[in-house]
């Protein structure tokens, strides 16, 4: 069997899972707030 190191899966730039997600959130909430105000600017 091959043995999966812990991280491997994980992109280079990422050390734990919690960093990842909560750099995940952080893109969400700006993608979000991008949106928003695209929209408000061209109401």
């Amino acid at each position: 069997m091959i043995e999966k190191k812990e991280g491997q899966e994980l992109p280079p730039f990422v050390k734990t899972w919690r960093q990842f997600y909560l750099l995940l959130i952080i893109w969400l909430v700006i993608l979000i707030l991008g949106f928003y105000l695209f929209t408000i600017y061209f109401r």
